[in-house]
């Protein structure tokens, strides 16, 4: 089964993943842009779970696929752990990456977006392996239910004291982005693979033998089921993304359901496709696409230089005084200097995508 409108949707998230990353350092962002500091959650909050979920849809794919092959399950477990380290190391040299400040190195990091994305991938994917679609289903409520119960038994209102901080704290010391708590930390995991599980069972449905446009009514429905699951657990576990909430974890599921349920119907029943081709090319090669902007952020931010009140400024705040703060208001400067980088890397990425380079792990 090959879905074009599986790898918009991926370009989608990716090209959405730049536009936030790159605002990143700046103070003003429209706030739909910019992550939420606690409880709530924005436009780029839903981002990272629709691409853990679009993970899920593509290893049930793959798994099913390597499996008709004649894979034994060992030999499926040793490819999943093997791409899930490939992903952790990728992301802890991302986060050492330019290997300057000293501090890079020596205070390290440890939590990542491609760290939770490996981890999360095994978690899910072995979960998965020897497991029917109804204890698939009966895991991830288990997962979620378990883990708001097991949050409760510290506060919730402070970010240093919640469970998942002092869970980081014993296992990872100082290695962590905030002093104290990470919005990628270790507990969190669970639930962002049961966001996997959830993309795997969407998966399993979308490789049935019902007709298109019913594949894509259920996918519709079951989001929007998530969405009002999401809505209503929220109202006594509030959407967190940096705890990642059982209440954030069914809602942003239903989000990226939906999202691609609509992604469905435009490219793959009405063949409306031509507007998706920028999408298509981050899509075909999202590795690529979110390491090489991660290492070209890291250097614009570390790279300094004098600036013309004779300051040390990163390369990043004289790009962005130069060419986008002199014309343009702070909030819409910003979200040039993004739109410019994403238009770069469609740049750079599209000679790749003519010639068939495509970077997998």
């Amino acid at each position: 089964m090959r879905l074009q409108s599986l790898d918009i949707f991926r370009g989608m998230t990716i090209v959405a993943m730049l536009l936030v990353n790159f605002q990143d350092s700046f103070p003003a962002i429209y706030p739909p842009l910019a992550h939420s500091y606690w409880d709530g959650c924005t436009l780029a909050d839903t981002i990272f779970p629709c691409f853990l979920f679009i993970i899920g849809v593509t290893l049930h794919i793959s798994l099913s696929a390597r499996r008709a092959r004649g894979a034994t399950d060992g030999e499926l477990a040793r490819q999943v752990v093997r791409r899930g380290a490939i992903f952790i190391l990728l992301g802890l040299f991302l986060s050492a990456f330019p290997f300057f400040p000293a501090e890079r190195l020596t205070e390290l990091r440890i939590p990542g977006v491609l760290q939770r994305i490996g981890a999360a991938y095994v978690l899910a994917a072995l979960l998965s392996l020897r497991t029917t679609a109804r204890q698939q289903a009966a895991i991830i409520a288990a997962a979620l239910i378990g883990y708001w119960l097991l949050l409760r038994r510290a506060p919730l209102d402070d970010p240093h004291r919640t469970l998942p901080a002092l869970v980081d704290r014993a296992l990872l010391g100082g290695h962590i982005a905030r002093k104290g708590w990470d919005a990628m930390g270790v507990l969190p995991t669970v639930p962002a693979a049961m966001t996997v599980m959830l993309g795997g069972l969407a998966g399993r449905w979308l490789g049935a033998t019902a007709g298109l446009r019913a594949r894509v009514a259920g996918l519709l429905a079951a989001g929007a089921a998530g969405i009002a699951l999401g809505l209503l657990w929220g109202r006594v576990f509030p959407w967190n993304r940096s705890l990642y909430s059982s209440s954030f974890a069914l809602f942003t599921a239903g989000v990226a359901a939906v999202v691609l349920a609509a992604c469905m119907w435009i490219v793959d029943v009405k063949r409306w496709q031509r507007w998706g081709a920028p999408f298509l090319i981050f899509g075909a090669n999202p590795i690529a696409a979110y390491v090489g902007s991660t290492m070209m952020g890291h250097l614009l931010y570390f790279v300094t230089s004098t600036g013309g009140d004779g300051a040390r400024k990163s390369a990043l705040e004289l790009l962005y005084a130069r060419l986008f703060a002199s014309w343009l208001s702070p909030l819409n400067a910003s979200l040039a200097f993004a739109l410019a980088a994403v238009a770069l890397w469609l740049v750079l990425l599209y000679p790749l995508h003519r010639r068939g380079i495509f970077l997998k792990v």
